[in-house]
């Protein structure tokens, strides 16, 4: 009911803005590009407070997951249009360690119906807001290859050199997906980096046979997009410590989105982290948090709280994907909070 109620308010937003001239509109849709750029300026504090909360529609591909897309961009205003990611490598019979070998590199044409996606959400929005399709990490992409029911660390574990090589052709299959993206009309892509928290995979592993491949995404990212978020992956693996994001440094990126609460009790200093990456953060609330759950003004008081503690160039929103029942229209009143926030709060 929620779903179908915010596409009446995100249709009715869409005649609302059609009385507007071309002119105007045109003025407002350059905006939000450069508003974003604005941040990455770090030399002076920034008064509009730019912000994208993201969730997972019904319609994964084709025509309707374009219009989910769209409507949703539409009813929130936020102030990028993040691309899901919804393609599913194929299941490769992996019984035994060495039985990674056998998993291939995936040329572009696989991830056609991703890429279709893009081209249409970019052949309507690119003037207007930077398109920044997902991206999965070559691990995530690899417990897809496995499979549910199966143990990927032990896996792994049992023929490292194999999972590496495994690692380095789902990253080099993840590097044709981005090359044609971006000649379709990407931007730049929010990068999820995935396995270095240590729970999901050995230490040794990870440095020695993952770590360079997942980099790589974000190299080749950096290479050929304009702007790039890099999501550092907690979602069931939580990092020890702030500190163990750091090791993430080295990614590059222009914008850094961080997980806010550690295993050991501890919680993200959003200053902090920001000097330390040296770029801008994004996010601040927590995806299972009030945003969530809560009521408006729940959130609007929760996003008092992480503005008055954030640097000037910060970007709100949230650790993580928000579930998909997540009212439209609370995130747009957050959102539009966010945007004046600096202004009505001297």
């Amino acid at each position: 009911m929620k779903k179908s109620f915010s596409r009446i308010i995100a249709i009715a937003l869409l005649f609302v803005a059609g009385v507007q001239t071309i002119s105007a509109q045109s003025q407002v849709a350059n905006s939000k590009r450069e508003r974003i750029l604005q941040v990455l300026d770090q030399s002076r504090p920034n008064e509009y407070v730019p912000a994208a909360f993201f969730l997972h529609f019904e319609n994964k591909l084709g025509r309707k997951a374009v219009q989910d897309h769209r409507d949703f961009y539409r009813a929130t205003n936020m102030d990028f249009v993040k691309v899901f990611y919804e393609i599913v490598v194929p299941q490769v019979d992996i019984q035994s360690g060495k039985d990674w070998e056998k998993v291939p590199v995936y040329g572009e044409d696989f991830f056609a119906p991703q890429i279709a996606v893009i081209e249409d959400l970019a052949r309507e929005f690119k003037g207007e807001a930077f398109i920044l399709p997902t991206v999965y990490s070559p691990l995530a992409l690899a417990s897809q290859t496995l499979g549910r029911g199966k143990d990927l660390k032990k896996l792994a574990e049992e023929n490292p050199a194999a999972f590496g090589k495994a690692i380095k052709n789902l990253s080099l299959s993840i590097e044709n997906y981005l090359r044609a993206a971006r000649k379709r009309g990407a931007d730049g892509f929010y990068v999820s980096s995935q396995g270095g928290d240590g729970n999901s995979l050995s230490p040794e592993v990870w440095n020695k046979y993952v770590r360079q491949w997942d980099k790589h995404v974000s190299e080749v990212a950096n290479e050929i997009g304009e702007i790039n978020i890099l999501h550092i992956c907690d979602y069931g693996t939580p990092f020890k410590n702030a500190e163990a994001l750091y090791a993430f440094v080295d990614y590059p990126a222009s914008i850094i989105n961080v997980p806010l609460n550690f295993s050991d009790g501890s919680t993200l200093n959003l200053k902090e982290a920001q000097k330390r990456f040296g770029r801008p953060i994004f996010g601040g609330l927590e995806r299972l948090g009030v945003i969530a759950i809560g009521t408006v003004e729940e959130a609007k008081a929760a996003v008092d709280k992480v503005l008055e503690n954030a640097s000037p160039n910060f970007i709100l929103g949230a650790d993580c994907t928000v579930p998909g029942e997540t009212d439209w229209e609370k995130l747009r009143a957050v959102i539009d909070y966010a945007h004046t926030w600096r202004q009505t709060h001297k």
